[in-house]
């Protein structure tokens, strides 16, 4: 029977080492750069792979207490970002959020930042001066994150196109580099559009 408990505890300690290790690496990640810092082997291209997904049509409660839709916001290039304040690597990524909504705004686009399972609106907007958040806060509830979004961790961004179609999806804390690279991207496959940054 010891035998059994220390198996069990000498498998949950290496478990807790490899999720800190990844977390650490997924922190070294966005310190050491993007994928464009990075030699990628012969062959692979690090180019976006756009997708053709229709936004779904939901109506969110906004954090200063009103209600919102994406389709709102038709004709704009928009990032959705499903976050928490409870959630570390959203943390990591919210001053990259800050940079790109600089640019973003200047193109006519926005990021809108619905906060996931994070307390009441007036909570999360007191998060978001503490930390100079200048895109507009959202509340969402798992449900809505997961099952309409398809959000499979946190953060979970959408890149959505001004015809509301979702055209990428990023798991996981962005560079600014990164997000900005895909937006000029997507901006140069739209008729008209100059590049972004």
């Amino acid at each position: 029977m010891s035998r059994r408990f220390a198996f069990l505890g000498a498998t949950a300690a290496l478990i807790l080492v490899a999720a800190g290790l990844g977390y650490r690496v997924g922190s070294d990640l966005l310190d050491a750069g993007t994928e464009s810092d990075r030699v990628w082997p012969r062959g692979l291209d690090p180019s976006p792979v756009w997708l053709e997904i229709p936004v779904p049509d939901v109506e969110f409660r906004t954090a200063e207490g009103g209600l919102a839709r994406l389709s709102d916001y038709g004709g704009q290039i928009v990032l959705l970002n499903f976050w928490g304040t409870w959630c570390p690597p959203c943390l990591v990524e919210i001053p990259h959020l800050i940079e790109v909504q600089h640019v973003l705004a200047e193109l006519g686009g926005t990021i809108i930042g619905p906060a996931v399972g994070s307390g009441s609106g007036e909570a999360v907007l007191r998060f978001g001066r503490e930390r100079g958040i200048n895109y507009p806060l959202w509340l969402s509830d798992y449900d809505t994150a997961v099952g309409r979004f398809g959000a499979a961790g946190y953060p979970f961004t959408l890149l959505i196109d001004g015809d509301g179609i979702i055209r990428r999806q990023y798991l996981g804390p962005q560079t600014a580099r990164t997000l900005l690279r895909d937006i000029d991207a997507l901006r140069v496959r739209e008729p008209g559009a100059a590049p972004a940054g």
